[in-house]
Formats: C-alpha cells, sequence, structure tokens
C-alpha cells in the first residue's frame, strides 16, 4: 500500500472514533462536535484516496455543521438552511464528480444535513442509520477500510443507542 494511501487510512480511522463516540451521546451539542471531527478527518482522508467528492462534501459539512449548531441554539427554524445546504451539497457533489458514485455521497449527506438541522438526538440517530448504508457504498469503491469499518461501527452503535437511548429508555420512563 502506498504510503499516501496508509497515511489516509489512518487519519480516517481518527474520524471512525469520533463519530461512533458522537452517536453514543445524549447532549446534541457533543452530537454535533463528534460529527463535525468526523467531517474533518474524513474529508482529509479522501483526499489520500482521491475520493474528491467525499473530500469536498466532508469538508463542506463542518460548516454547515457548525450553523445547525448555532441556530439550534438559538432555537431558530432551520429549514430554509436545510434546502440550502441540500442544494449546496448537490452542487458541490457535481463540481467534484467522482462518477455515478458521487450519488451516494450526495444522498447520505442530504440525510445527515436534514438530521442534524432537527435539534432532536433521536431524529439524528434514525436519520443517521439511513445514511451509513450510502457511505458504506461510497467507501467500499474508494477503498477506505476505515470507512467501511467505520459505517459498520457506526450502524451498529446508532443501533444499539436506538435500543438504548430511543426504546430501551423509553420503556422504562413509560413503567415509572
Amino acid at each position: 500500500m502506498p504510503h499516501n494511501v496508509l497515511i489516509g487510512q489512518l487519519i480516517g480511522f481518527v474520524g471512525v472514533i469520533a463519530v461512533v463516540i458522537g452517536m453514543q451521546q445524549k447532549s446534541y451539542d457533543r452530537i454535533v462536535l463528534c460529527k463535525i471531527l468526523n467531517s474533518f478527518f474524513g474529508g482529509v482522508h479522501y483526499i489520500f484516496l482521491g475520493g474528491y467528492t467525499g473530500m469536498v462534501i466532508n469538508l463542506a459539512s463542518i460548516f454547515t455543521s457548525g450553523v445547525y449548531w448555532y441556530r439550534n441554539k438559538k432555537n431558530k427554524n432551520n429549514l430554509p438552511f436545510q434546502i440550502i445546504f441540500g442544494i449546496s451539497f448537490v452542487i458541490l457533489a457535481l463540481l467534484s464528480w467522482d462518477g455515478p458514485i458521487s450519488l451516494f455521497v450526495v444522498a447520505a449527506k442530504l440525510l445527515s444535513s436534514v438530521a442534524l438541522g432537527i435539534k432532536n438526538p433521536r431524529a439524528i440517530r434514525f436519520l443517521n442509520s439511513l445514511s451509513s448504508p450510502c457511505w458504506l457504498v461510497y467507501n467500499a469503491f474508494m477503498g477506505s477500510i476505515p470507512g467501511i469499518v467505520g459505517e459498520t461501527l457506526i450502524t451498529l452503535s446508532t443501533l444499539t443507542a436506538i435500543v438504548r437511548l430511543d426504546i430501551l429508555h423509553k420503556q422504562n420512563k413509560a413503567a415509572e
């Protein structure tokens, strides 16, 4: 494996650790922080693998996640930004086109962008569970080992959190 690819794979694993930790958080702030770290390390990792759509979309996500965090703190409506960011992600994907595989990145990012625009950790977990299969396909195509491992762990972590925080917690509250 060439050195640049190895470096990219290692950087990718740092992002994986961040997002797996993030999906186990109860706090919106912590989830967003972990998503920002994941987007940064994920974007840098795709540079080394030649995945330009993944790189551009992930780096743009740092900005969008920050905007959503700020707006949610101020209890502002995010719908206009969800629309603007959705259109922006489509344009960025077209500008960094890796071929039809780029459509998977767009689908994943549209789902997660909607998720972060909602200040509800349960909704974030659910929508992220839908975006993971899209990233898994892109990562397999790009040869991203941390991406494949990460999306598998993210899916398992998210499903665990859904059961632990959304289903069992809800049942425990109903029993009280």
